[in-house]
């Protein structure tokens, strides 16, 4: 989960993002991680895979936009298994699981009615440019990662205190959660993409709300259930608005003229 990010402020990005995040697939550690995800939480990665088939080809070009390694994508299927209604006791909520503070610093509207944090789309465009920012701050995506669940902050203080400079170094050293998360990412991306690789899923539609539409016209226009249309925009009930973006599932059809 995201903790509070105390100031926003300009920095440069390093050129060492080019280099991506390298999965480590025979490493020990990481086959654990892939057991742990495919034997003990089965179920739950068997859900959370049906729902990156939609997500994962919409989220993958944000991050690809910043210069994150879209394999990073797969940090969704830890923090929630790409659930979007799912918020923790510290109040991190949606998809990215982002704190309110977090959330504005990086775009999103958390205000009254309105939580964008809930909106996948959006909420995955702020963590590839929360990711990128803090690629500007630690030396390596494990760090940034470690970053991410710890925070900020404490992951810098701690590495203060130890003098550590690399993950390898400063992990011993931050709580069990974090020690295990860059690797449970690692896991997850290895299982995700073979998923992902064997389905070949398609690009989903796009429909701009238009006067008179309501969620359930659009569901039969496309031939697709309101509740999957409700999870994959993020809605809570059946709002809409003209002029408003929708997302349509991608097994469905075009739309009649």
């Amino acid at each position: 989960m995201i903790t509070l990010l105390c100031l926003l402020h300009a920095f440069t990005f390093p050129t060492a993002e080019a280099k991506g995040f390298p999965l480590h697939r025979e490493r020990a550690e990481t086959l654990k991680w892939q057991d742990f995800l495919l034997v003990e939480r089965r179920d739950q990665t068997r859900d959370a895979l049906d729902r990156a088939e939609y997500f994962v080809p919409l989220i993958r070009p944000l991050f690809r936009a910043e210069g994150v390694p879209e394999d990073l994508v797969w940090l969704a299927l830890i923090e929630s298994s790409f659930r979007n209604h799912v918020e923790s006791p510290t109040g991190a909520v949606g998809m990215f699981q982002f704190k309110r503070e977090t959330a504005t610093a990086f775009g999103l509207v958390v205000r009254g009615r309105t939580d964008q944090r809930l909106e996948p789309i959006k909420a995955g465009a702020a963590a590839a440019r929360y990711l990128r920012y803090l690629r500007g701050k630690f030396a390596s995506w494990d760090l940034v990662l470690a970053a991410y669940n710890l925070g900020e902050g404490d992951l810098r203080r701690t590495m203060a205190a130890r003098n550590s400079l690399t993950w390898e170094e400063v992990r011993p050293f931050v709580r069990e959660e974090t020690q295990n998360y860059v690797e449970k990412i690692r896991a997850a991306a290895i299982i995700g993409n073979r998923h992902l690789g064997n389905l070949n899923p398609q690009t989903p539609l796009r429909h701009t709300v238009l006067k008179g539409d309501t969620l359930y016209s659009i569901a039969r226009t496309y031939g697709v259930p309101v509740d999957e249309l409700r999870a994959l925009n993020g809605l809570v009930g059946n709002h809409i608005s003209p002029g408003q973006a929708l997302t349509v599932p991608k097994a469905a059809p075009k739309p009649l003229p």
